[in-house]
């Protein structure tokens, strides 16, 4: 009958991750992941396919780099830290920054939070001083195969979450994991039922 019962929660905690992944929706690492590379992250996915697989950005993830350094010829460039948005290509550099409106070169993700390659646009916005509440350099990325990333969700790696701009931007990024993860558990303890037993 025990049995019964475990399988019975596992299967209600594999269903139970608020939302399905998908472009602007937010991983919130399980705190017994094993993986060095996203252990305590917390992961926007940018690109979503299932025939392509998945990528994203680590949004709590400071490095030791100013943007000032890392954007060197630049005017305007602040202290701002670079993040580690993850393991793959350390060498590309991508911005989320906050838009009011559609920008040629920039990808819509989930409100205003625009995604953009752009050297122009990343220049212009580093050279404005922008805010770190509107605007944010990444160098990397995490990615996974198709199929993968569906599967560390239903071994419970991740639980997806809706999350808006504030969220991707906190100004406390170093505490964000551990904010989100409690409410990813408590939406996790909301859908599943009453005892089992």
């Amino acid at each position: 009958m025990w049995r019964i019962g475990l399988l019975l929660c596992a299967l209600m905690l594999r269903t139970a991750s608020a939302e399905d992944p998908e472009v602007g929706r937010i991983l919130v690492a399980n705190d017994q992941l094993g993986d060095p590379n996203f252990s305590r992250t917390v992961v926007l996915i940018i690109q979503y396919d299932e025939d392509e697989g998945t990528v994203g950005l680590i949004l709590n993830r400071r490095s030791d780099i100013p943007l000032a350094k890392a954007f060197p010829a630049v005017k305007g460039a602040r202290r701002d830290p670079v993040y580690l948005g993850g393991p793959v290509g350390r060498t590309v550099v991508q911005a989320l920054v906050r838009l009011g409106a559609k920008a040629p070169n920039a990808t819509r993700l989930v409100g205003d939070v625009h995604l953009t390659v752009d050297k122009d646009l990343v220049e212009r916005s580093v050279s404005s001083g922008a805010d770190p509440s509107r605007f944010r350099v990444y160098a990397g990325y995490a990615g996974w195969a198709p199929g993968q990333l569906e599967a560390e969700i239903e071994l419970g790696a991740w639980t997806v979450i809706r999350a808006g701009p504030a969220a991707i931007f906190d100004g406390d990024p170093d505490s964000l994991w551990i904010r989100l993860s409690r409410e990813a558990h408590s939406v996790v303890a909301r859908a599943i039922p009453g005892p089992l037993w």
